[in-house]
């Protein structure tokens, strides 16, 4: 059972960045925005919704099979819009208040996406025949690759706007790209750091733009962007095969772990603890609605 809760104002449904203390959940072929304080118990309020099985201006192919496996979500430009991408295949851009498509591309097992400088968008292809691969797209093009460089098992992607870089998370190590804009529009890889353990998974910034934190099989780590050093995440209990973890401003952090092969029915939270339930849904990963 999920508790609907829609918000009232001139585009229902649109909190505003500030105003709630909202999480992002996907999982399947959906994109759930919870408001945490507003739940039931362990029963989420779900402010705002999207299934790709009902955009009916996504090609079919797209709509049916590649967004069945939804994996990433993250709110750009003050939530306006979403960035989804899904194992099945896909990436995608998204307008939250009408869910139009406003860019979408094949990517083979896309694992995340990110939104760089001049309109263009990156995508990590996790291991598949033609993946293993950082996939660097112009939205305003068609959806075909303008560059691509490999990464076995590329799994996290972040762009760092004080920096200028495009970090990116595989099997084992953590990059660190530049963003070429002279000519064709390129990446170019200047640092590689190998990460403690294998199976990177997760990448998400922290608020303060000072850290990355990161997932592997093992657990999950604190990445200092000037010392270039790995810790544990202080405060945070990790657990093997963590999925997904992120903190807001208060400190409380939100996290998945798998609880039936990739995939889990409840968001869980800490410092404070708290659950929510998703009994009819596969959840993937949760991000904090920060944008």
């Amino acid at each position: 059972m999920v508790l609907l809760g829609l918000l009232s104002g001139p585009l229902m449904g649109m909190a505003q960045p500030g105003t709630e203390k909202l999480v992002l959940v996907c999982g399947q072929s959906k994109v759930l925005l919870v408001d945490y304080q507003n739940g039931k118990d362990s029963v989420p309020a779900v402010v705002w919704s999207w299934d790709a099985h009902e955009a009916m201006d996504l090609p079919d192919e797209y709509r049916t099979k590649k967004f069945n496996t939804m994996d990433d979500c993250k709110p750009i430009r003050q939530g306006e819009q979403l960035l989804v991408s899904s194992s099945g295949g896909a990436i995608a851009l998204i307008n939250r208040s009408d869910k139009k498509i406003l860019f979408h591309a094949s990517v083979p097992n896309a694992h995340s996406i990110e939104l760089l400088p001049g309109e263009l968008i990156a995508a990590a292809a996790s291991t598949a025949p033609t993946g293993n691969r950082i996939m660097l797209f112009d939205r305003r093009q068609s959806g075909k690759p303008i560059f691509s460089d490999s990464l076995y098992s590329a799994h996290g992607l972040v762009w760092d706007d004080k920096r200028k870089s495009l970090f990116a998370l595989g099997l084992t190590v953590l990059r660190e790209y530049k963003l070429m804009m002279t000519g064709q529009k390129s990446l170019k890889l200047v640092q590689e750091w190998k990460i403690p353990g294998e199976g990177g998974h997760d990448l998400q910034p922290t608020l303060d733009g000072n850290y990355l934190f990161l997932t592997e099989t093992n657990g999950a780590w604190q990445f200092d962007l000037t010392k270039h050093t790995f810790i544990k995440i202080p405060g945070f209990t990790d657990a093997p095969h963590t999925k997904s973890v992120g903190r807001d401003r208060s400190g409380q952090f939100v996290y998945t772990v798998p609880e039936k092969s990739w995939w889990t029915y409840h968001v869980r939270f800490q410092n404070p603890g708290h659950a929510l339930s998703f009994p009819d849904l596969e959840v993937y990963k949760a991000r904090w609605f920060q944008p």
